[in-house]
């Protein structure tokens, strides 16, 4: 360094002596980073000095920069939040050094993080007076690197653990720590990165896996993964070779599969729709310990419960608490975390009085011996926690009212002429559908305040206007799939009034007018009557006229009396999938793709009004595998009106296409509709592309696998691509007869149709 670096005059001499013990340690590095270190080190230092206890903290710096000066700033900043005790700080930075001797790193992340455990373990009201809470953190750490059994390093698994155990959201308790720790050990002797992801996913195998259990399915990945990006994907939980296996130890009952059930049994009790979630959602939220819970608009709960009967509580439970609470918080100005049993027991006795045959399914389940609960009775004394309770988590009910105020006073100065009842309502069916980001939440109330007519809202709409979807993703690298990877957001396509329609129908008279001439041909007789029958679904009069007659006569009556009418009607569906990527902005003989995209809709709803075939068309594009965005044009039961036609004529061209995602949210919409044929058709210009979905041949191999899906339901896939070298990647993703490359785009509004009536004629 060349001259003085600093010419501050400190105002103690142990303040002088410390930063002069730094310097000198920093001495031999003429880098800009010793020079950062220094200035950082300084203002650390002045405002040391002005402390009680400085000359404690002066110590224990110079003692940490003899070890190594990286740990000289995390240690700063951590002793200030420190109870002023000898003896815990003589402990606490005994342990940093300690693990400083195993690992710099991890001593730093020691240091870094103690105040967030002293804000997160700490068990008092007052934090300060319960440090020992600290003490049992870091040397648990130690202690994972005193029994490493043989592995060699471990320090990315117990910085994990650092991390992990103090954060505000881990929600699992310093004595369940050192099991996950020796299971991460076994791990680490493989795979150290796949370690240190079991340790970040801990906490939530706690809450749904016990002891033996978790052993028995950490064993299965280091017996099933062979290499570390399987043995990665697996304990990271990102897999579905590592859910199946959890799901398989559980001998328990799946949310999935009960759901629906528990939303009707909800909606029955509450007279609303109320949406009930994962509770993996909560990420561990601080106070959480795997049971249900409520935010006020969701309802939240475990993946697998030991009964429905114990699903049916803990769903009513918190239907009872979400009209409960809110009441009770503002008029009370209690935290409902302060006494949480009383509020417990207030919602059971409301429960029973409305519903008292639950009395008796509540003293039932209160005894099962699989249900006790690890957490203590209550301080006031009331009865212990039942295992149909959950948590109340004051942060999700605050969270809550506070995104919804700010985003109003946002919606009202921005849209003054917007009722602050309909900006409520919008807000609250988007919280109550999908994300409570306050961000994400006011680009999509901003887009619907900005394209929604508002003359006459409708409620069910409201609801219907976003939905959110999580889909599975292929990854071919580690041959399995990655669970929840991907988010779609299900929109409708502005329906700003626009001429494209119009204007096309008068372009395409002449073609659309040919195409439904072909089409009536393909429209067979509605019914057929066969007299006679020996079944059927009316009686044939003359029949069985001539029946009682052979039967006077002395002859056999005839059974053959009556009706039957055989339904010769098509049985098809189809799914339009329009691509709607940056791409298709580019222009072919002074027309856009999309547009040439937009007209063969145009002319293939036409078409299939006069055939009658039930039919969807939506838009897609993507932007990572967070924002795959699907535009509502048509749905299966809307007419094909005037806000159709103004939603068609709005696509315009945006991000990316992320193929698999897109393909199987189309094939889940498909699941709802009844029909003998079922067809996805995909209209694109390229090939499957978009941000973090790999190199080509990944892109490939989850769309070849959404394909293989679709066909696995019963759903026919094709693609149309005007992309000429598609062939190359078509080839591997599906069989040539269902993929088709138009040479010529700008025919395709004359093609499309001609290919619908191969496929179904």
């Amino acid at each position: 360094m060349k001259g003085p670096l600093l010419q501050t005059v400190f105002s103690t001499v142990a303040g002088q002596k410390t930063f002069d013990e730094l310097k000198s340690s920093v001495a031999r590095f003429r880098t800009a980073a010793s020079g950062k270190f220094l200035k950082k080190a300084e203002l650390e230092i002045l405002a040391v000095e002005r402390l009680d206890h400085a000359q404690i903290i002066f110590s224990g710096a110079k003692k940490v920069c003899r070890t190594h000066w990286s740990l000289v700033l995390p240690f700063f900043n951590a002793i200030r939040v420190l109870p002023v005790e000898d003896h815990f700080i003589s402990k606490w930075l005994e342990l940093g050094l300690n693990l400083a001797f195993h690992d710099i790193d991890t001593a730093a992340a020691f240091f870094e993080h103690t105040p967030n455990a002293m804000e997160n373990l700490a068990r008092g009201e007052d934090k300060a007076k319960d440090p020992d809470q600290i003490i049992a953190w870091g040397k648990q750490a130690l202690d994972a690197f005193k029994r490493t059994d043989g592995v060699r390093n471990i320090s990315k698994v117990v910085g994990a653990y650092l991390t992990t155990a103090s954060a505000p959201k881990c929600g699992i308790s310093l004595e369940n720590w050192p099991f996950l720790l020796t299971q991460a050990l076994r791990i680490c002797a493989r795979s150290e990165t796949a370690a240190a992801g079991f340790i970040a996913q801990g906490s939530r195998l706690r809450r749904r896996l016990d002891q033996p259990e978790t052993t028995q399915w950490v064993d299965a990945g280091l017996e099933a993964c062979q290499s570390e990006k399987e043995l990665v994907c697996y304990f990271k939980a990102t897999a579905s070779r590592a859910a199946q296996e959890e799901t398989g130890l559980i001998c328990a009952i799946a949310l999935k599969d009960k759901q629906k059930i528990l939303s009707i049994i909800c909606e029955a009790f509450l007279g609303k729709t109320v949406e009930i979630r994962s509770n993996e959602s909560l990420g561990g939220a601080s106070g959480f310990s795997g049971g249900p819970a409520t935010d006020g608009l969701h309802i939240f709960l475990p993946d697998t419960a030991r009964s429905m009967r114990l699903y049916k509580l803990m769903v009513l439970h918190q239907a009872v608490l979400m009209e409960l609470l809110p009441a009770r918080l503002k008029t009370g100005g209690e935290k409902a975390d302060a006494m949480p049993d009383p509020v417990h027991q207030a919602a059971d006795r409301e429960l029973i009085r409305i519903l008292p045959g639950l009395e008796k399914e509540m003293r039932h389940l209160e005894n099962d011996p699989f249900l006790k609960t690890d957490r203590p009775p209550s301080e006031t004394g009331d009865l212990p926690v039942k295992p149909w309770w959950g948590d109340i988590l004051q942060g999700l009910l605050e969270d809550t009212d506070q995104a919804l105020s700010q985003l109003m006073d946002k919606a009202a100065q921005h849209y003054e002429d917007i009722s602050p009842e309909l900006v409520e309502a919008l807000l609250l069916s988007l919280m109550a559908s999908g994300d409570m980001d306050q961000d994400a939440l006011w680009e999509l109330l901003a887009e619907m305040l900005d394209n929604i007519e508002f003359m006459s809202p409708d409620a069910d709409t409201l609801q219907e206007s976003v939905q959110f979807y999580f889909y599975d993703e292929w990854d071919c690298n580690i041959d399995d799939y990655k669970i929840d990877w991907c988010q779609v957001r299900q929109r409708i396509s502005p329906e700003k009034p626009n001429d494209f329609v119009s204007l096309a129908n008068q372009r395409l008279r002449g073609t659309i007018l040919l195409i439904r001439k072909q089409f009536l041909k393909l429209k067979p007789e509605v019914f057929k009557k066969y007299k006679a029958q020996p079944t059927g679904d009316a009686l044939d009069i003359d029949a069985l006229v001539q029946s009682l007659i052979d039967r006077q006569s002395g002859a056999s009556m005839s059974e053959n009396v009556y009706i039957r009418r055989d339904k010769r009607v098509r049985d098809v569906a189809v799914f339009f999938l329009v691509d709607l990527s940056g791409s298709t902005d580019e222009k072919v003989n002074g027309q856009r793709v999309v547009d040439i995209q937009k007209d063969a809709m145009v002319v293939m709803s036409e078409a299939l009004e006069t055939l009658g075939d039930p039919y969807a068309i939506y838009g897609f594009s993507t932007q990572g595998r967070f924002r795959v965005d699907m535009f509502t044009v048509k749905d299966f039961n809307e007419a094909y009106d005037e806000k159709v036609r103004y939603r068609l004529g709005s696509l315009e061209p945006m991000g990316l296409t992320r193929m698999g995602t897109v393909v199987r949210h189309a094939a889940h919409r498909l699941d709802d509709v009844t029909a003998a044929q079922k067809l996805l058709v995909v209209l694109t210009d390229g090939r499957p592309y978009d941000s973090e979905y790999g190199n080509l041949e990944y892109a490939i191999a989850d769309t070849k696998k959404a394909i293989q899906e679709a066909r696995n339901k019963g759903i026919h896939p094709f693609i149309i691509t005007s992309d000429k070298k598609g062939s190359d990647y078509l080839k591997m993703i599906s069989p040539q007869t269902e993929c088709i490359i138009v040479d010529k785009v700008e025919q395709l509004p004359t093609l499309l149709p001609t290919i619908y009536r191969r496929m179904t004629g």
